[in-house]
Order: C-alpha cells, then sequence, then structure tokens
C-alpha cells in the first residue's frame, strides 16, 4: 500500500500554496520527494492513505490532567478540553483544533497538541 505524506503549508492555504511531499510504496522507502501545489500533488493510489503533517511551529502543546469520569464522546470530551485549557490559550477555544494524546486515561497526564481550526480546515480542504 503505498502511502502519500504531505506537509501542510505554514502560509494562507489556497491554491497557489506549496505542499512539500514524499511518496513511499511501502511505508519505509521513499519512491518520490518534492513540493508542489495541491492540484499536481502525486495520487497515491485506489490502496494508498494520505498522512498531512502539521508543522511544528504551528501548533502548541498543553499538557493536562483529564478529570475522572472524562468520556471519550467527541462533545463532551472537547468542553473538558476548552475548560482545562481556557486559562492558557491566547486565542478563544472555539476557534481552535485540539489534538488528544491517544490512549489518554482519566487522573493521568495527556498531552494535548492545539492549532487554529479555520488554518487546519483550509490546508487539508485544499
Amino acid at each position: 500500500m503505498s502511502t502519500l505524506v504531505l506537509t501542510l503549508p505554514l502560509g494562507t492555504p489556497g491554491p497557489a500554496a506549496e505542499y512539500s511531499y514524499t511518496l513511499t510504496a511501502d511505508g519505509h522507502t521513499a519512491t518520490r520527494h518534492a513540493s508542489t501545489t495541491a492540484a499536481l500533488l502525486p495520487d497515491p493510489g485506489r490502496a494508498g492513505e494520505i498522512v498531512a503533517v502539521v508543522p511544528a511551529r504551528a501548533l502548541s502543546w498543553q499538557q493536562v490532567t483529564l478529570p475522572q469520569g472524562a468520556t471519550a464522546q467527541a462533545g463532551r470530551l472537547r468542553a473538558v478540553l476548552e475548560g482545562l485549557l481556557e486559562e492558557h490559550l491566547l486565542d478563544d477555544p472555539a476557534q481552535l483544533h485540539f489534538a488528544l494524546q491517544p490512549g489518554a486515561q482519566p487522573g493521568s497526564a495527556a498531552w494535548v497538541a492545539v492549532c487554529d481550526r479555520a488554518w487546519l480546515r483550509g490546508a487539508l480542504q485544499a
């Protein structure tokens, strides 16, 4: 199965934005790599997958301790994260996208990656 790994551009997303990419047929060896616009990105094939990488400069990393009773329900967990992070964020939490560390458990410390929601949506839609 081939995989297209692309780095989302930091700037304003749009048709002229450049995406750095690597294409691999086996997940281990690069078969091609370059930078191009979204329209010219190679097709990973019918059974392939696309992995989008958010640049480190676009992320803020926050550590939280999930309260007991925090559930994996998307709406409920988002509200819990907004409450935990509200004092630590410069932007309105409603304008941000949160990615919680996989396997996070209530009562334990966990990392949350935070980025601008509109930027992420625009970069992925392009």
